[in-house]
């Protein structure tokens, strides 16, 4: 009789279809991502979009904004996740006005730096210098960026009496580019990473005044509820920490590429072993057959 229950017992789990999904009752599996059009912005969106749909089974929806619009939009929810804060200071004016509407997901590069950018070639070693050495536009990017700003801080400060050009980073490294192979000297809004600092012999001038910040870091944010909504996600971005070398490799590929994403999956396959410790554990769990 004992037998006869469990043959029984046994062939009602199967009829009824013990197939157990195991995974996180609350992970969510669209992620809203905002980018903007910098070098490094679409560098690290691609290459974390590409990691959580191809080994966390998100799906990633990727929209390209400008830098005001991609902090509005995660502050309110109409977002999920923005890869390319820069903290203390850069993105402090975004910070502030949106306070306590973010999750800092944690730093995804810690050696950031932004400052006026030169040749090598040229004379002027300080931002001083420009008054007598440089007469020329500042080339810079997106009015609203936390470096243009700056730069608009740092001509007051300094007395300048250039003109400040509000361009693309595409275009803007167009100029810069077309100059260094005339050999002109040009002043421009740079910041590292970069992959122009990569392919020319470039240095930041002097700062005596100390208007662009040092020690800056690129962090991740995510809006409010993002952890407990996509928790797995959350340790992901948490983790993917790159050195200097990785991302230096990292916007390399990615500029190389017709196309960000053969770019990102290029050092994906190169850098195999940091990628694993990334998602590590946090993989979901397919269903299993009992």
């Amino acid at each position: 009789m004992q037998k006869l229950f469990l043959v029984f017992f046994v062939s009602i789990l199967v009829l009824s279809g013990c197939r157990t999904p195991v995974r996180e009752a609350n992970d969510r599996r669209e992620i809203f991502m905002n980018y903007t059009e910098w070098t490094e912005s679409v560098a690290l969106s691609y290459l974390a979009a590409s990691l959580l749909e191809d080994r966390l089974d998100y799906e990633v929806v990727m929209k390209l904004t400008n830098i005001d619009t991609a902090f509005m939009e995660v502050a309110s929810g109409e977002a999920d996740v923005f890869a390319d804060t820069w903290v203390p200071y850069t993105h402090l004016s975004f910070m502030e006005l949106h306070k306590d509407q973010f999750e800092d997901l944690g730093p995804n590069y810690r050696k950031a730096s932004t400052g006026l950018v030169v040749p090598d070639y040229m004379q002027a070693e300080s931002i001083n210098d420009l008054t007598d050495m440089y007469r020329r536009a500042i080339i810079g990017i997106d009015i609203t960026s936390g470096i243009m700003q700056n730069t608009i801080r740092a001509i007051e400060a300094y007395g300048l009496d250039n003109e400040l050009r509000d361009l693309t980073d595409a275009e803007m490294s167009e100029i810069v580019e077309n100059a260094i192979k005339r050999r002109e000297d040009i002043v421009f809004t740079g910041w590292e990473p970069h992959w122009l600092f990569y392919r020319y012999n470039l240095r930041y001038l002097d700062d005596p005044l100390n208007v662009f910040p040092e020690d800056e870091q690129i962090h991740t944010i995510g809006r409010k509820g993002f952890s407990k909504d996509h928790p797995r996600a959350a340790v992901f971005f948490e983790r993917m920490v790159l050195t200097e070398d990785q991302i230096n490799e990292l916007l390399y590929e990615v500029g190389l590429a017709r196309d960000p994403v053969e770019g990102v999956r290029e050092w994906i396959m190169k850098n195999e072993f940091v990628v694993n410790q990334w998602v590590r554990g946090l993989r979901p769990e397919r269903e299993k057959i009992m």
